[in-house]
């Protein structure tokens, strides 16, 4: 008896063993692996936005703070957005922004996502929220009626 139990111990102990070995893992015993972003979140509106001659201060409002400036090349601004999913997937884009006395002279651009789409890569499909409509305007406040004629005051001692 206390040798088929050693036995069957040894048996469940060595498929336990393999299965460690098998390539599928439960998920609650898998590292956690967050996305990872990094850099300046730039969309197909804003690149269109940018023109000729805008100062460097325009662009810094309408871009945001560039995510690198080389002090070699101070007449340049480069905008680089990183994003890598738990799954795997890595997303790179990069605008570079150039400046020439002052003002915007040009720039070079990856092809950058619309505002929409661009949501929905940050927050997942799941997460990200549905257009909304804009509100409707406010209803006119209904006129008031000319006054009704006034009523009769009613006598003060009814009784007689």
């Amino acid at each position: 008896m206390n040798r088929t139990v050693s036995r069957l111990c040894l048996a469940a102990l060595t498929a336990a063993i393999s299965a460690c070995s098998a390539s599928y893992v439960p998920n609650m015993l898998r590292p956690y692996r967050p996305d990872v972003q990094q850099g300046n979140i730039v969309t197909k509106d804003m690149v269109e936005q940018l023109r000729p001659g805008m100062t460097r201060d325009q662009v810094r409002f309408l871009l945001g703070t560039p995510m690198l400036t080389d002090i070699f090349h101070q007449d340049r601004w480069d905008y680089t957005y990183y994003l890598r999913r738990k799954s795997g997937e890595t997303q790179i884009r990069k605008l570079s922004v150039v400046f020439a006395e002052g003002k915007l002279k040009g720039f070079d651009s990856d092809a950058m996502p619309a505002e929409p789409l661009a949501d929905t890569l940050i927050l997942g499909p799941k997460n990200s929220k549905p257009a909304v409509a804009p509100p409707a305007a406010p209803a006119a406040a209904p006129v008031p009626a000319a006054d009704p004629p006034a009523a009769a005051p009613a006598p003060a001692d009814a009784r007689h």
